[in-house]
């Protein structure tokens, strides 16, 4: 049985192999630097004295995840300022995209010391929890310096249910110094309850996902690169592709071209320090493609083949640009399990996926549903249906409008979250420095 003392002695014990994982330069992605002191608990003091919202998002996942609840919660209490931590540099990437009263820091190890330290330093009123990113310190800390801790938008696997129940001896008392947990559905909200939570510290709200808000520059910026393109051009867009996938993309796509000579593909790895080796792939099939991280706004795009999107956080911007989205992660065995539907269903965009989608069934299932998604098994089956949906732009429209309901049905979660969220920081914050 693991305690939290011997935990933490195995923390400490293998801190140089943490820090090496920690602060490896990855190719592509942006490094720590000198911020690597954050780590410990050694972050620069915010720039308000103010007590803070703390909001942790691991990486970019859970940033967008949060997004929404970040717009609302600076509407509502625009005096507040908010303190956004992430695991990985991408992750701060994108919170340096967003705008208002934020400032980020990464997330402290979960040393003691560490998480002590930072507590001390950035004095957070509460702290809201993107899923379900459980640290047995840092609960323990938070509890123990009356710092209310809130897990939103949470989801518990069978799988992860097993291994917190494995080390039930170091997670049983951390887990119950949680204040609330905000369940995406019932059976999150079951499995959480075997653990030992209690009904009162949960509540069922959805997923935030479903909230999802594009800004009109976004949908501006989107429009003006399909101009660029070429406005009557049908444009393909393969998002979030990993090693393996682009070859079998590229070659479906040289099939789909024998028909459609105009169309262009927009090709988004969902690795940066891959960007580079999937350039060179591209340029290797196709001599016409051009990197978003060297064209400007200005660029004449309407003869290229390959638009390779090398860049952060745009992902909303090339999905806008596009009329049909193939999902990557999910042509590829089960390695992956495919990625999220939902940014280029809320955009209406028509979707194909691969057949292993098993870590977003939920929302697959429901597109599958309603024919909002096409599932493809190999090259062939996605050239065909590339094909087809080009050939035939009122399938593509009418099952964009399909996904785009799925969405709208769903939608709810935030304002379900807002409530408890609102509950918690009028209990805690002085009135003074709410709305």
């Amino acid at each position: 049985m693991l305690s939290r003392t011997l935990y933490t002695t195995l923390l400490y014990a293998t801190s140089p192999l943490i820090f090496s994982l920690l602060l490896k330069t990855k190719k592509g992605k942006p490094p720590i630097g000198e911020r690597w002191k954050e780590f410990v608990g050694i972050a620069p003091k915010l720039a308000q004295a103010q007590q803070p919202i703390w909001i942790h998002a691991v990486s970019v996942g859970e940033v967008i995840a949060a997004t929404p609840i970040i717009n609302a919660l600076q509407q509502q209490y625009p005096a507040l300022p908010l303190l956004i931590t992430t695991t990985t540099s991408t992750g701060a990437e994108r919170v340096a995209a967003l705008t208002g009263n934020i400032e980020h820091r990464y997330f402290p190890a979960d040393y003691p010391c560490a998480v002590k330290q930072f507590i001390k330093r950035m004095n957070p009123a509460l702290c809201l929890i993107m899923e379900t990113e459980l640290w047995p310190n840092m609960l323990t800390i938070c509890k123990d310096r009356g710092i209310p801790t809130i897990v939103v938008n949470a989801r518990l696997s069978e799988k992860s249910q097993q291994k917190y129940q494995r080390f039930q001896s170091l997670f049983s008392a951390p887990l119950q110094k949680i204040t609330h947990i905000l369940c995406q559905d019932e059976h999150d909200q079951r499995r959480f309850k075997t653990l030992g939570l209690s009904q009162s510290q949960l509540s069922v709200t959805g997923t935030v996902k479903f909230d999802i808000q594009f800004s009109e520059n976004i949908i501006n910026n989107g429009l003006s690169l399909r101009q660029q393109l070429g406005k009557q051009r049908p444009v393909v867009i393969a998002s979030s592709t990993h090693k393996g996938e682009d070859e079998i993309v590229l070659a479906a796509f040289a099939k789909v071209k024998q028909q459609h000579t105009h169309a262009v593909l927009i090709l988004v790895p969902r690795h940066p320090e891959r960007f580079d080796d999937v350039a060179t792939l591209c340029l290797s099939k196709f001599p016409k493609t051009q990197r978003r991280s060297q064209s400007k706004a200005t660029d004449d795009l309407s003869d290229i083949d390959i638009y390779l999107g090398d860049s952060m956080g745009e992902m909303p911007i090339l999905l806008a640009a596009s009329d049909i989205c193939f999902m990557g992660g999910s042509l590829i065995g089960d390695k992956v399990g495919g990625h999220n539907l939902l940014e280029p269903a809320a955009l209406s965009k028509a979707c194909i996926t691969g057949p292993s989608y098993f870590n977003f069934a939920d929302v697959t299932t429901q597109l599958l549903d309603c024919n909002g998604v096409a599932v493809v098994n190999d090259e062939l089956e996605l050239t065909n249906k590339i094909s087809e949906l080009m050939s035939q732009p009122e399938i593509a429209e009418t099952m964009g409008q399909q996904a785009k309901h799925v969405v709208e049905k769903n939608k709810g979660a935030l304002s379900k979250i807002m409530q408890t969220l609102t509950y918690y920081i009028d209990q805690t914050i002085k009135p003074a420095h709410t709305k």
